[in-house]
């Protein structure tokens, strides 16, 4: 019987499961892989290193304590979750089965992808789903936002201030009594296409282009060096959504200090809000930890 187990190996979870196993919590955490935010990087044409999200130093040294401890670790995909009596049960996709007393769920988000030609040969080579982590990259270049809705608009608020010219490509129109939608109309250097999806990211080895079919049916091709998708995210939460109060879009509700509407179960990163900064997630993952401590205290006082 563990103390904690934790689902997931973004930041969230992976600061999770290091800040549990420093407080002394025989601690398990559980993903497929290490991943979340940080597990892809950006190269571009004219720079010669990869560049990283912020905050990866920080958590590579929580990664590496993961590493080094093995027992505390197991990569696989978890296929239930669900209390049973006083404790909770975890299987896994290769049947294997844990217990804990308490758990810290970091499932994090599904990305929605455009599905076209070029998306996944170009991803990482001037395609990306993170302004935060790459926008500044793309100083002075023209760059293309593929989405309609707060992320995407806050996108291509942000790139305006770096890129020498952003393309908006909202495959809806822009909502009119959104508070960023006059801003970005104001920006000379945007220029929104509301209705417009596109159908192609061209490039051999980097992005150089999209094709766009816009709303009254006409194809244009608009170079670029940098794609930006911002559609919206879907919450991993569908192995406790059955027991766990979540929002109309799947979003795990979390009290002021990481608790959920379970007593013993907590959660922290995308999977309850969506962010991409993932300084964020590391906070909320070690703030998770700490209320799971303080949980297992309180049951451990009362067991006597």
């Amino acid at each position: 019987m563990y103390d904690v187990i934790v689902i997931g190996g973004g930041p969230a979870g992976i600061t999770a499961a290091a800040m549990a196993i420093n407080r002394r919590l025989d601690t398990l955490i559980i993903a497929e892989q290490w991943g979340g935010q940080t597990a892809y990087t950006m190269q571009l044409q004219d720079k010669e290193t990869y560049e990283v999200i912020t905050g990866e130093e920080l958590l590579s040294r929580f990664r590496q304590q993961l590493d080094y401890l093995d027992f505390c670790r197991h990569f696989d995909w978890v296929a239930k979750a669900e209390p049973a009596d006083d404790h909770f049960i975890v299987q896994t996709e290769d049947g294997d089965q844990f217990e804990s007393l308490s758990l810290i769920i970091a499932t994090g988000a599904k990305p929605q992808r455009l599905e076209v030609p070029g998306e996944e040969r170009l991803a990482g080579q001037g395609l990306s789903y993170s302004v935060v982590a790459h926008g500044a990259l793309f100083l002075g270049k023209d760059v293309a936002v593929v989405g309609t809705y707060r992320r995407a608009q806050l996108a291509a608020c942000e790139l305006s201030q770096y890129a020498h010219q952003v393309y908006l490509f909202a495959p809806e129109l822009l909502p009119a009594d959104w508070p960023l939608v006059p801003v970005l109309r104001r920006l000379e250097n945007v220029k929104i296409h509301e209705g417009a999806t596109v159908l192609e990211v061209k490039g051999e080895h980097f992005v150089e282009g999209v094709v766009v079919q816009t709303v009254d049916g006409a194809t244009m091709d608009v170079p670029v060096k940098g794609v930006f998708v911002k559609l919206p995210r879907k919450p991993n939460s569908e192995l406790v959504r059955d027991w766990l109060e979540c929002d109309h879009e799947g979003r795990i509700k979390v009290n002021l200090y990481g608790g959920t509407s379970y007593p013993g179960v907590f959660a922290a990163g995308d999977v309850t809000h969506m962010s991409e900064q993932v300084l964020v997630h590391i906070g909320e993952g070690a703030k998770a930890a700490a209320e799971a401590h303080g949980y297992l205290l309180g049951l451990k006082a009362r067991d006597g």
